[in-house]
C-alpha cells in the first residue's frame, strides 16, 4: 500500500470512515423499482455482515467481486489496490468465478483516472457504431461498458474498483455506477479493517518480543545487592524504552579481588541492547580469563572495531578492586568520570577517561590502568549521562552538583541506600516526565 498514506493506529482511531458526501453517493443507487432497490439493498447488507462477521479477507473480496458481476451484470470484476505508490490487481473475477491472474487486460486510463479524481467513473455504447471514449485500449478491447469507483475509507484512496463487460449495456441509468460505488465503500472499509487488524496483531506481537528481551536484559544485570571482596555494591539501570544500551554489573575475579564496570552504547533501543550484551559477555569472558585490566582495553576495542559499522560506540569504566591493596585499578573509555567521595574529609575525586571510547578507531591501546586508593568508608559513585543529563519539566538538568549532594547526603547508609536516595531525586526533578536516555547508577562502598 502507498507507504505515504500510512496512519498510525492511534491517529485514525477516532476518524470518519466516510465524509459526509461519500455517504451521500452510497445511497445514490436507488432507482425506484421496488424489486429491483430490494435486491441491491439485500445485496448491500449482505456484503456488510459478511465483513464484519468472516475474518478471512480473501473470502470475502471474492464473494463480493462475484455480488458485483451479479449485480450490475458485469463479465469482469478486478480489485486494484494502491502498493508501493502503484496500483496493482489485488483480485479478479470473470462471471464464472474464474481467476483473470495478476495482469489482466484493462483500461489503466480509466484506473488511474478514478483514483487520482477520488470519483466513480462510467462510460457505455448504447447504440451500434457508437464507441466509448475514455481511452483507446477500451476500443481494443472491444468494450461496451466500462465502470470504475474508487475504494475511499476514512480520508485517503486505498484503490479502485473496476467492472467491465463486452456485451450490450442492459440499462444506461447511472444508478447501476452508484450501486457499485455503494460496494466499493464496504469493500474498503473490509480492506482497512483487515490492516489495522493485522497491524494490531503485528505490534502486539512486537511488544511480546520486547517483553521477552527486557526480562533477559534484566537478568544479564545483578539482581541484587552484594558484598563481594570489601565492597558492597548496588546499582540500577532503567532504559527510556523497553529495552536499552546501558548497563552495569559487578562480579568476583577470585577470592581477592572484584571486577565492576558501568556502559553506555550510543543510541537507544535493541540494536544498543544487542551491542551492551555483547560487551558484557566480551569483558567477563577477558576478565575471567586475565584477571587484570592488562591488554583489556585493546582486545575488547578490537573487538567492537570489527563488529560495529562506524556509527555507534561505547563508553565503559571498568576497575578492578583488590581487597589486600585496598587499590582500584581502572580504564575509563570515554565514560562520564565516576568520582570517589571521602566521608571523613568531605572530599570529591574524579576518575577521568584515559582512553578513547570504544569501537572508533582501532588498535588503540589505553596503556597502563590508572589507579586509586579506597579507604574504608570511601564511595565508589559511577553513573551514565542519562543521570546528570535528566531534565525537570522547565529543561533544567539533574547535573553532577545535585548528584554529588544527594551522595554525601545519603553516605551513612549502604551502597543499596544511597541508590535509592539518587533514583528519587531524580524522580522527583523530572516530575513524572518520561526520560529521554537510559539511566544507569553503580556504587560501591569500601566496607573493609
Amino acid at each position: 500500500m502507498d507507504s505515504s498514506s500510512t496512519f498510525d493506529i492511534d491517529q485514525r482511531a477516532d476518524m470518519p470512515w466516510f465524509s459526509p458526501d461519500e455517504l451521500t453517493r452510497f445511497s445514490e443507487f436507488l432507482t425506484g423499482n421496488a424489486t429491483r432497490d430490494q435486491a441491491n439493498v439485500q445485496a448491500l447488507l449482505t456484503t456488510t455482515t459478511e465483513i464484519f462477521g468472516e475474518r478471512n479477507i480473501e473470502s470475502v473480496l471474492e464473494r463480493v467481486l462475484t455480488r458485483v458481476l451479479k449485480t450490475t451484470e458485469g463479465e469482469r470484476a478486478i480489485l486494484l489496490l494502491y502498493e508501493d505508490g502503484k496500483l496493482r490487481v489485488r483480485m479478479g473475477r470473470d462471471r464464472d468465478g474464474a481467476d483473470l491472474g495478476q495482469n489482466p487486460p484493462l483500461s489503466r486510463t480509466v484506473t488511474r483516472a478514478t483514483a487520482v479524481e477520488g470519483r466513480p467513473l462510467m462510460d457505455r455504447v448504447t447504440s451500434e457504431g457508437e464507441v466509448l471514449q475514455l481511452s483507446n485500449s477500451i476500443m481494443h478491447m472491444r468494450l461496451r461498458q466500462v465502470m470504475c469507483v474508487p475504494l475511499r475509507a476514512r480520508g485517503r484512496t486505498l484503490g479502485v474498483l473496476y467492472v467491465d463487460s463486452t456485451a450490450k449495456a442492459h440499462d444506461p441509468a447511472p444508478t447501476d455506477l452508484m450501486l457499485l460505488n455503494a460496494h466499493a465503500g464496504l469493500v474498503a472499509m473490509a480492506i482497512e479493517n483487515n490492516r489495522l487488524l493485522d497491524q494490531a496483531i503485528e505490534h502486539s506481537a512486537v511488544r511480546e518480543q520486547l517483553e521477552v528481551a527486557r526480562r533477559i536484559q534484566a537478568r544479564l544485570l545483578p539482581s541484587k545487592p552484594a558484598q563481594i571482596c570489601g565492597l558492597d555494591m548496588a546499582g540500577l539501570s532503567e532504559p527510556c524504552e523497553n529495552i536499552g544500551g546501558d548497563y552495569f554489573d559487578y562480579f568476583a575475579l577470585d577470592d581477592e579481588m572484584v571486577g565492576l564496570t558501568v556502559g553506555d552504547v550510543s543510541g537507544h533501543g535493541v540494536g544498543s541492547a544487542l551491542i551492551m550484551a555483547d560487551v558484557r559477555a566480551h569483558l567477563r569472558s577477558l576478565l575471567g580469563m586475565r584477571g587484570s585490566l592488562h591488554g583489556l582495553y585493546g582486545m575488547l576495542n578490537h573487538s567492537l572495531c570489527a563488529d560495529l559499522d562506524g556509527s555507534m560506540f561505547v563508553s565503559l569504566f571498568v576497575g578492578v578492586f583488590d581487597r589486600k591493596e585496598r587499590r582500584l585499578s581502572y580504564h575509563n573509555a570515554g565514560h562520564n568520570p565516576p568520582f570517589v567521595y571521602r566521608p571523613g574529609t568531605g572530599e570529591f575525586f574524579e576518575l577521568p577517561p584515559n582512553a578513547p571510547a570504544l569501537g572508533i578507531v582501532d588498535e588503540l591501546s589505553a596503556g597502563m590502568s590508572p589507579t586509586v586508593m579506597l579507604k574504608k568508608d570511601d564511595i565508589l559513585v559511577c553513573y551514565t549521562d542519562g543521570v546528570t543529563e535528566a531534565r525537570s519539566p522547565e529543561g533544567e538538568l539533574f547535573g553532577e552538583a545535585r548528584l554529588r549532594e544527594t551522595v554525601e547526603v545519603a553516605h551513612d547508609g549502604d551502597a543499596n541506600h544511597i541508590v535509592d536516595a539518587v533514583h528519587y531525586r531524580l524522580r522527583e526533578h523530572v516530575g513524572g516526565e518520561a526520560p529521554r536516555d537510559d539511566i544507569t547508577l553503580l556504587v560501591a562502598c569500601a566496607i573493609d
